[in-house]
This record gives structure tokens, sequence and C-alpha cells, in this order.
């Protein structure tokens, strides 16, 4: 049988050690230059500048936090829970929760549920439950902060519609309302990254399994020649293999994202009047499910189908192995990491290599759970 399962499948087709280091190699989108990583961390504060705390204190007006914002002395600080930001030019918008309030007697004004946006140059809000923008962003600027960004605007301007908003909900008159063009704050967000985009250029390696190998020697295949690198991967030993790293995204704790690799891993089994040819190529790791998916080929077709498709072929073990990361180089290091064989992939090897007649020995057959191989891979974040 030839099965083959979507990417949010356990089945698929697993190739020998070799496939296992390709799934290893992390399932990557090729991203451009720069991509914008999703933040679900980190804060954003608002620094009330001199003139406007004169102006609030002259209209007895306080400020206090709303959630979980926080206020203190001049500055309003609010968790971020949301958003995605490029952190190479600090491009994309930040998502903050809670909030402030500012009260004049037995009136209030909360302000939540902030976005600041640096492509549009404007802060976003809630202002009394209506979303409306706050104001606009001057001189914004970053600096790298690991493998986030640090961004800053030296002002930011309250536009007319929510300097009125403010005014009129807080019952001001004449010179006592908050005029347009009033510089509230500077606005400065440090968000933590919940993916980290990882650029063309790592690298993967994988350890095939010495007992994998026997047994597609079992069935016929000339170990360890007829198992082979698909360029640009290599095989610098005669049971590992080396994957170039062509991108993707990844959690620095390894514990979500995707990464893929370019080449793959033949295994050709020479035999008459046909020779049975697994090719898996693309290989990707869905570090969430813990999963390994190839682009398969079953060759030659026929008797086989030729090319199958997107397969899930392996489990992937992170528990257990090393994961480092170095802030500085904005480097992700996994060593050791596990992969091993599922069912319809074990399956479908054995319908495949146990061709053409005489059949193997029985205790050449894959079963789920057989040893693939362990990997590691050295990434580099954008």
């Amino acid at each position: 049988m030839y099965e083959l399962s979507g990417p949010r499948r356990r089945g698929g087709f697993a190739l020998i050690g070799a496939v296992a280091s390709l799934l290893a190699v992390l399932v990557f989108s090729p991203a451009a230059l720069a991509a914008r990583d999703p933040v679900a961390g980190g804060s954003t504060d608002l620094h009330m500048k001199k003139g406007f705390v004169r102006k609030l204190a002259n209209n007895q007006i306080s400020v206090q936090g709303v959630g979980s914002g926080t206020v203190t002395g001049n500055k309003l600080s609010m968790p971020v829970d949301g958003g995605k930001l490029d952190p190479t030019d600090a491009q994309g918008f930040v998502e903050a929760a809670g909030g402030f309030k500012f009260s004049r007697g037995q009136r209030g004004v909360p302000i939540t549920d902030v976005t600041v946006n640096t492509v549009k140059g404007a802060v976003y809000a809630n202002i009394a439950r209506t979303r409306m923008l706050l104001g606009e962003l001057q001189m914004p600027s970053n600096t790298r902060d690991g493998f986030g960004t640090r961004v800053k605007a030296v002002k930011l301007v309250l536009n007319a519609k929510s300097a009125q908003r403010i005014s009129n909900r807080l019952g001001l008159k004449g010179t006592k309302r908050i005029e347009a063009g009033r510089v509230l704050s500077n606005v400065f967000t440090a968000p933590t990254p919940r993916t980290v985009t990882i650029v063309a250029g790592g690298t993967a390696t994988l350890e095939g399994d010495a007992a994998t190998f026997a047994k597609f020697g079992a069935k016929g295949v000339d170990v360890p020649a007829a198992i082979s690198a698909i360029a640009p991967a290599t095989k610098p030993t005669p049971t590992s293999f080396g994957f170039p790293v062509s991108g993707g995204n990844i959690a620095l704790d390894a514990s979500n994202g995707t990464v893929e690799t370019a080449g793959g891993v033949q295994i050709l089994k020479q035999a008459e009047p046909f020779s049975p040819t697994v090719r898996m190529s693309k290989i990707a790791v869905d570090f969430k499910e813990r999963t390994a998916l190839v682009d398969l080929e079953i060759l030659p077709a026929p008797p086989f189908p030729g090319a199958v498709g997107r397969s899930s072929v392996a489990t992937v073990q992170i528990e257990g192995s090393g994961v480092a990361t170095n802030p500085v180089t904005r480097q992700i290091l996994i060593v050791g990491a596990a992969a091993r064989l599922q069912a319809v992939a074990a399956s479908t090897l054995n319908d495949v290599f146990n061709q053409p007649a005489p059949a193997p020995p029985p205790s050449s057959n894959f079963v789920v759970g057989d040893p693939l191989g362990t990997f590691s891979m050295t990434l580099q974040a954008q």
C-alpha cells in the first residue's frame, strides 16, 4: 500500500535514517531577507511628558492603571500580548493588554488595548470603549535586543479626535481642554518574540541508526552506498548526512515553529525486473506537532505511484536533547534529538523494499518506533 498523510496527520513514508535526519532539519517556508516575528511578551511603556503631566495636575486629573496596566510615577506600562514585528527594522505592530485611565472627580476615560503600529507611525486604542487613533508617532528608532528589538518614539502626539473625546469625557471646558497636537508621551516597547525567523545558511546533520540501516541491508539494499544524499545535501560519512537549512521559524525553546531544509535522501534497491527507489526531499520538522514531513517519490512508476506528495514520516523527540540559544549571535543549537518511524511509514517501506520476489526475512520488517537516527542543527535567527 502507498499511503500518505497531510501535514497534520501522523502517517507517512519514513525513509531511512537519512529521512529521519531530514525530518530533523526543521520546517521552514523561505522568508525574505527579513520577516515579522509574532510577539507575545515584553512591555509597552508611555512616559508622560512634563508638560502633559502639568496639564493633568492643573485640571485635577489623576491617572490609574486598568487591568494589567500599571502606573508608576509618570510611566504607564502595559504587557505586550500580541502583534508581529520585524526585529531588523521594527516594522510591524505591537498589541498591549490592560491600559490606563484618566479620572477627574466622578468622570473617567479608560484607554485600553493599545496598539503601536510602526508602519503607519500611529498608536491606536479603545478610548472610553471606542476604537480610534490615539495619536501619531514621531521619530521612531530601534536597537536590537538579543532575538528581539527595542523600539522608541520620542513623541506621541494626540490627534484632534482623541483629544476631543478625552476632554469631553472629563468635562473639560475652554482652556482646560486638552488640545490637538499636545505631546502626551514618548513610546517605548520591548516585545518578546513568540517565534523567531530562521534565515538560510544554517546546517542540520543526521547520524543514521545502525539497526535501521541493517534492516535495509537485509531487504537487499546495498548499505551504505545505495542510501545516498540528494544535492545540495551531503553524506560526509557512510551513515551521516548534512542538510543546508533553507529557512523557517522556531520558538527559542523548540516548542513551536517549523523549519525546512534543502536536498534530501534516496534509498535504492538494485534488482530485476525493477529497482524499488524511495526519494525524500524538502524535509521539514513541525516542532509543535513533533513530526517530520517530506516530499515523497516512490519509483519506478509503474509499478509504484511516483510522486506521492507531502507526507508525515516520523515522530521527533526533542525532550532529552540539548537546546541552547545565544542572544548575542542570535544562534539556536539543538543537539541529540531523536526521530522514530511512524506506523504508515514503516508499512510503506516494507511494501516497497520487500519487492521484487523473493521476499526478505520477516526480521527485516520495519515497525512503528524504529529509530531513524539522531540529529543536530545550528540555526541562525534574523
